[in-house]
């Protein structure tokens, strides 16, 4: 489904656990992403979404720090504001300022490097919904604001206005039952939703030429990504790695580093545990999927994957494959 075949109109309150951030990555309609966990530890994440006749809020939660990736279509625009952000986090190759609002909408799509315990609201709306509330003149003044994926600045009024108004929705759309069955209601409040995305995207200080040097990291990075997943089964080593994207190691060292906060080595090894971990709902053995992701040393693996995971690989194979044989008798 599409997000424009999702943002209906309809009134719907929505939520969901997850230990799984594959299947985190799939709660939000539309989004097209993906998610690889990068600190250690068992993932929990939730969401609770609403729907008012086509504009979606959302509000999700994720225990771990993750590398997420994604691409909405054309006619959405989605904005976040977190709710809770200990720790550092890059947006597209932009350390996230403090009163950042993430656009996420764009023609490139976004790469966010979220850190653990992060709790993030956001707003999905329809492109034409928004272009109708505004002039000409503020429409023109949105334009490169919404052209790509960004981190932005607000001042902090309007950031912690946008959070409190983001958790005062969830919580009415939660509590009211009236929503579902009087339409001037929801007219109202999602009149009220599209006000407050366009007061906080006019109010954004966006930067068009972010740092040459955080973007080239941020690419670099991101040629690796690219790199990795094309080869996924094939154990790659530092050195493939660095003849491929043509940097030295200290550079790819350094790159990652300032990008994800870790070294290419332990990301090279998180993607694979990722692959394998994915591969357990249907590998025959613990150790195919070991093996199939250049797992040689099986001791090694599942001490490796428990202290990415929070759980030992076989654990993970009999909840996956259980469940399944469960389903389909």
């Amino acid at each position: 489904m599409t997000p424009s075949q999702a943002l209906t109109r309809e009134f719907t309150v929505r939520t969901a656990n997850s230990s799984d951030v594959d299947e985190q990555a799939a709660l939000l309609t539309g989004w097209n992403q993906n998610y690889l966990q990068l600190s250690p530890g068992r993932f929990a994440g939730s969401l609770m979404e609403n729907c008012v006749d086509g504009v979606r809020v959302f509000i999700e939660s994720t225990s771990r720090s993750l590398l997420q990736g994604g691409m909405l279509d054309d006619d959405v625009i989605a904005v976040g504001v977190p709710l809770r952000m200990t720790g550092p986090a890059m947006f597209c190759g932009t350390k996230v300022p403090q009163a950042g609002v993430f656009v996420f909408s764009g023609r490139d799509g976004f790469e966010f490097r979220s850190p653990p315990g992060l709790v993030m609201s956001g707003i999905a709306i329809p492109s034409d919904a928004l272009r109708d509330l505004l002039t000409a003149e503020e429409r023109e003044q949105l334009v490169p604001t919404l052209s790509r994926a960004h981190v932005a600045k607000v001042g902090e009024t309007t950031h912690d206005a946008m959070r409190q108004f983001a958790v005062s929705v969830a919580d009415l759309a939660a509590r009211s039952a009236r929503l579902a069955d009087d339409p001037s209601l929801r007219g109202t409040l999602r009149k009220s939703i599209l006000s407050n995305v366009a007061q906080l995207l006019l109010g954004c200080r966006f930067d068009q030429d972010p740092a040459v040097r955080e973007r080239r990291r941020w690419q670099i990075v991101a040629q690796v990504r690219e790199l990795v997943h094309a080869r996924a089964c094939e154990p790659l080593s530092i050195a493939d790695v660095c003849k491929a994207v043509g940097v030295s190691r200290r550079t790819l060292q350094y790159c990652f580093e300032n990008t994800l906060g870790a070294s290419p080595h332990e990301f090279l090894r998180a993607v694979r545990l990722n692959g394998a971990r994915r591969m357990l709902r249907t590998a025959p053995s613990v150790t195919d999927a070991a093996m199939q992701f250049g797992f040689w040393h099986l001791g090694y693996f599942s001490q490796d994957y428990r202290e990415l995971f929070g759980e030992l690989p076989s654990q993970t194979r009999r909840r996956y494959q259980g469940s399944a044989s469960g389903a389909s008798r």
